[in-house]
């Protein structure tokens, strides 16, 4: 029998789930695939370089013979853990949305714990809300500046289309958010969780143009005025 892995692409998992990547514990990603690599795993070292080339280079621009030789590997080796450079590409996505899930649950989880009413506690709310996701982000910046908007702003032709819905199940939590505030129905509640990452998304994309751009805290407070606006009116 075979021993080679199988990467039909349909069925692929992340080859580390949330518990090997510790982000219950709240470490990101990208401190989970350094600490694995460090500890002698060869495919976290092979994602760690891949995330940093693709990062860089973007998704046309990297080579897969620079990814082995920065992880100290052969092409071959390579291929042999993820078949191809989609299929290298499409683990680090998987890997990183499977630990986002987790740090996004347990970001909007104090929220759900006690009602929020009346005008000035959900303005604080949304406030802290849009603060904590803001720095979940900014923890993996290469996550934020590429893969996400790999997947979710795609080009027609993108072949990695078909992981947004991991994406919005990920971004799911912050609709249980909006239901427990403001009662807002799945549909819509889904709408508003777009409109929500994109307004943060604005800053993202100010601090990944400048690394020493500072995000400030009236910047954060209109990202959420302007998002609770959108949803009250």
């Amino acid at each position: 029998m075979s021993t080679v892995p199988d990467h039909g692409l349909k069925e692929m998992v992340p080859v580390f789930g949330p518990d090997a990547l510790g982000a219950h514990a709240g470490a990101s990603f990208h401190q989970a695939l350094a600490r694995l690599s460090e500890g002698g795993d060869l495919k976290a070292r092979l994602l760690l370089s891949a995330l940093s080339h693709f990062a860089a280079k973007g998704y046309d621009g990297v080579q897969v013979k620079e990814v082995a030789e920065e992880a100290g590997v052969s092409k071959p080796t390579l291929y042999y853990h993820f078949g191809s450079k989609e299929g290298l590409f499409r683990q680090l996505c998987l890997v990183s949305l499977s630990a986002m899930a987790v740090r996004i649950q347990a970001l909007v989880e104090p929220f759900l714990a006690a009602p929020i009413r009346g005008t000035k506690a959900i303005d604080e709310a949304c406030v802290k809300l849009v603060q904590a996701y803001l720095d979940l982000l900014l923890e993996s910046q290469e996550f934020t500046g590429f893969i996400l908007r790999s997947i979710a702003v795609p080009s027609p032709d993108s072949g990695f289309r078909d992981l947004m819905p991991l994406v919005e199940k990920g971004l799911s939590p912050l609709g249980l958010f909006m239901n427990h505030v403001f009662g807002t129905g799945l549909e819509q509640a889904r709408k508003e969780v777009l409109l929500f990452t994109s307004l943060v998304g604005a800053l993202i994309e100010e601090k990944l143009r400048d690394p020493q751009y500072q995000i400030s805290g009236d910047e954060v407070r209109w990202v959420a005025r302007r998002w609770l606006h959108g949803v009250q009116g």
